[in-house]
């Protein structure tokens, strides 16, 4: 069995984890279907993570036998769960449903995330795991449709 760990991000004692969080997001996130290698470049999702956890974002990362395997960022001050990424070899192993159980701890009165709505298989783990579609819209920067979910 698998061993699984799950920490929080140190902006300063974990910076060189930046470039491999980035890299993990991007994987990940092509690996949906739902966007292209022109949608985004990995050297702004790394710019993007330096500047949200030390801003914005509360990270926890997820560690598999001792490999980076997953993370999730937070914004407590809105109640969302603002990104949850897995490495594509890494999904299906209860390790997202690790991270959100940390978030539902962390924001226990509720939150609320977007997601593609074109990514089937992520509306059908936030839908098994209690998240209501309430909304549906476009993304904020990238212009693909997106649904909202809430919980509780």
């Amino acid at each position: 069995m698998a061993s699984l760990h799950l920490r929080p991000f140190d902006p300063a004692a974990d910076a060189a984890l930046v470039e491999p969080l980035a890299r993990l997001w991007f994987d990940s996130w092509r690996s949906t279907g739902t966007a292209t290698d022109e949608d985004i470049r990995i050297s702004d999702l790394a710019a993007r993570i330096s500047e949200e956890a030390a801003t914005h974002w509360e990270l926890t990362l997820a560690f598999q036998d001792g490999s980076l395997a997953g993370f999730m960022a937070l914004r407590p001050d809105d109640d969302c769960l603002d990104q949850l990424f897995m490495s594509p070899a890494a999904k299906g192993q209860g390790i997202g449903g690790a991270l959100l159980e940390i978030a539902k701890q962390r924001l226990p009165s509720g939150m609320w995330l977007r997601t593609a709505e074109a990514n089937h298989p992520a509306r059908a783990f936030y839908e098994g795991r209690g998240f209501r579609h309430t909304e549906t819209g476009e993304h904020p920067r990238l212009k693909y449709a997106t649904v909202i979910y809430r919980w509780p």
